[in-house]
């Protein structure tokens, strides 16, 4: 079956509430029906999850914010970034059970009494028990795509993308096939279905009573395929986007949880709020290089300016060595490990050594870090 050049996209009515243990199927052919639409062979369905979720009983109650966030992680196995706003609210984008990377593991509380509404537990599987139960009620070959809202790491906005998928493989694979000047293309694979999820947002929407959209005339994308929609997210070990900019500074430093307040999403810190966040980075990342301890850290200026002194206590040796030596190594690999720390932070860090002589020369005695804005 070939593509036509025209595609039409169709949302009719839904009037049924749907509610846990909702025979959403048949809600759905019932929908088609009342509003005369004759399903034809290669005519795909796209269907919000949301209901999906609704229908399954996929719902969960939470008293605060607090508890949100707890039901994040419990839906999710891997942070990718993490910022905080004014609200006192904790935003994340994690990586999902079903490998797809979201705000908050696409949980939802709108249109749904105050409720949360989870991802279906097997999108793939919800979508394949969709498209028999309609392919048999209209004796026809379709397909069916279960879509969910997603945000776009180089983009404003968010669009539709497909969470599940059956009866097509979703991906339009043009590695090894000519171009229109002949050549051959080496990296090319279109994301069809989530084309056409993006596509059928357009017009649909649960919170209108249009939980599920008709787009016609992409019916030569329908195959055999049976990888569903995860064979859409990349694994963990292919995703050159694991970690935010500035976790994945924290994880080189050693920090795997951050201690105190995330960074804020709108880039409203000050600057002594930053800095001292990167302190406590600092101070709470492991480090290979003994010495540190011998050294306090206190802010100055607002935060303009980090002076690094010896501590009260005498210098004790953790790796062997002489106590002054390995102070300094360890003043050293502090100072780097600031400047890191720092950058994350969107600031910039210059220092300056202070010196004292000594029976065997000159040794360092303390440092000044002066810190401003990184200019972007």
């Amino acid at each position: 079956m070939m593509n036509d050049r025209l595609l039409t996209v169709y949302a009719p009515p839904v009037e049924e509430d749907i509610t846990a243990g909702s025979d959403l199927a048949a809600i759905l052919v019932n929908a088609l029906r009342r509003n005369r639409i004759d399903l034809k062979d290669g005519d795909i369905l796209v269907i919000a999850s949301k209901v999906v979720s609704k229908a399954d009983g996929r719902l969960r109650s939470v008293k605060d914010r607090a508890e949100f966030e707890d039901l994040v992680k419990d839906s999710s196995n891997h942070l990718v970034a993490e910022r905080t706003y004014a609200s006192g609210s904790t935003v994340q984008i994690v990586r999902t059970h079903s490998g797809t990377v979201q705000a908050a593991a696409g949980l939802d509380q709108s249109n749904s009494s105050g409720a949360v509404v989870l991802h279906p537990q097997d999108s793939d599987d919800s979508a394949q028990k969709l498209r028999l139960r309609v392919e048999e009620s209209f004796s026809v070959r379709i397909g069916v795509v279960i879509s969910d809202t997603i945000s776009r790491p180089w983009r404003i906005g968010v669009g539709d993308f497909a969470l599940g998928l059956s009866g097509f493989s979703g991906l339009d694979d043009q590695r090894g096939k000519p171009d229109d000047d002949g050549r051959m293309q080496s990296v090319t694979v279109r994301a069809v279905a989530d084309e056409i999820a993006a596509a059928a947002d357009l017009v649909k929407g649960s919170s209108r009573g249009l939980p599920m959209a008709l787009v016609r005339g992409a019916g030569g994308y329908l195959d055999n395929g049976q990888a569903g929609a995860k064979a859409l997210s990349r694994d963990l070990g292919e995703d050159w986007f694991r970690y935010g900019h500035v976790e994945a500074i924290h994880r080189g430093l050693g920090v795997t949880k951050l201690p105190g307040r995330a960074a804020a999403g709108d880039n409203s810190d000050d600057i002594l709020e930053r800095v001292s966040r990167a302190i406590r980075v600092v101070r709470a990342g492991t480090t290979r290089t003994p010495g540190q301890a011998a050294w306090r850290m206190r802010i100055e200026g607002s935060g303009s300016r980090i002076t690094l002194a010896p501590s009260d206590s005498p210098a004790t040796p953790q790796a062997g060595g002489p106590p002054l030596l390995e102070a300094m190594v360890g003043l050293g690999s502090l100072v780097e490990r600031m400047h890191t720390a720092l950058f994350a932070e969107d600031l910039s860090a210059t220092t300056k050594w202070e010196w004292a002589e000594g029976e065997l020369g000159a040794f360092p005695r303390g440092v000044r870090i002066n810190i401003g804005l990184i200019n972007h």
